[in-house]
């Protein structure tokens, strides 16, 4: 029986479904209160593109987490099944920063997908209103399927495919503060630049299941890039550890090849169709309730 990731049985359907779930859950008390912490720390994000959780800063990556985290926590986590928060960060582009695109990509793996069909949970909560033109998240339904492997941070690994998935089958997701994206890490998403003349500030993190062995894939891109390392880390080793470089801490579980599994147009488009066949059954289905 897969491992369920909400408490509410039409909530994981939804998930396992779409690959996502939005939902009202902070109040506009969160929402200050977190644009009051990021105030603390704004002049540190005034990039192109900043999370927080790429930060060389040790010490403020770790405040960030806690305090960030603590409001993830109190509030999403009751609607989860026996979560917890393994990061706490911010988003953020800064204004009218045209190479703040993010390209194409699923997040990392943080939890075994494979053996023990745990999920581990993306969340995105604008702290502004979020929309085409300052770099709403744009999500690919249904791919939570698709390429289901160990995976070291990177992008996508379909690069003939980008621009028909872009074109054709993203979905952009306007938000307003407040709302809270809760998606599956292996979901393709993406986002456009900021246009906008205001920063777009983003609350982050990734939720766990509370029993998961905490993982980290790691490639040699100057050794043996064939290969993928797979590591289980502390739970805090993603507050200081720098994404992209060999664990000095954690054990090494195994070494495998790494794959990718193989993914055509007329697959994709095959999967697509199908998708929404039957995401346009469920629906139906809900509203015949």
């Amino acid at each position: 029986m897969a491992r369920r990731a909400f408490v509410d049985s039409k909530l994981e359907e939804r998930l396992r479904t779409d690959g996502y779930v939005i939902l009202d859950l902070l109040s506009s008390d969160d929402v200050e209160r977190l644009l009051q912490l990021y105030d603390g720390v704004r002049e540190i994000h005034e990039h192109e593109f900043t999370p927080t959780a790429l930060l060389d800063d040790l010490d403020v990556r770790e405040r960030i987490h806690e305090q960030v985290g603590a409001v993830l926590a109190e509030r999403i986590l009751p609607v989860l099944d026996d979560y917890t928060i393994a990061v706490g960060s911010f988003a953020v582009k800064g204004a009218s920063s045209q190479y703040s695109k993010v390209g194409l990509h699923q997040d990392l793996v943080f939890v075994d997908e494979h053996e023990s069909d745990q999920v581990g949970l993306s969340i995105w909560c604008p702290l502004v209103e979020v929309n085409s033109g300052n770099g709403c998240l744009g999500v690919v339904w249904g791919s939570h399927t698709l390429n289901n492997n160990y995976r070291e941070p990177t992008s996508l690994p379909y690069y003939d495919l980008y621009d028909v998935i872009q074109e054709e089958f993203m979905t952009y997701l306007p938000m307003q503060p407040g709302q809270v994206l809760l998606m599956d890490n292996r979901t393709f998403h993406g986002s456009e630049p900021n246009r906008s003349d205001q920063a777009r500030i983003v609350a982050a993190g990734i939720a766990v299941p509370r029993e998961a062995e905490l993982l980290y894939c790691h490639r040699d891109y100057e050794g043996d890039d064939a290969q993928l390392e797979i590591w289980s880390v502390p739970v805090d080793f993603y507050v200081r550890h720098k994404v992209g470089m060999r664990p000095e801490e954690g054990e090494l579980r195994r070494t495998l090849p790494r794959t990718v599994t193989p993914l055509s147009e007329s697959d994709l488009r095959e999967h697509m169709s199908a998708g929404a066949s039957m995401d346009a059954a469920v629906r139906l289905e809900g509203t015949a309730q």
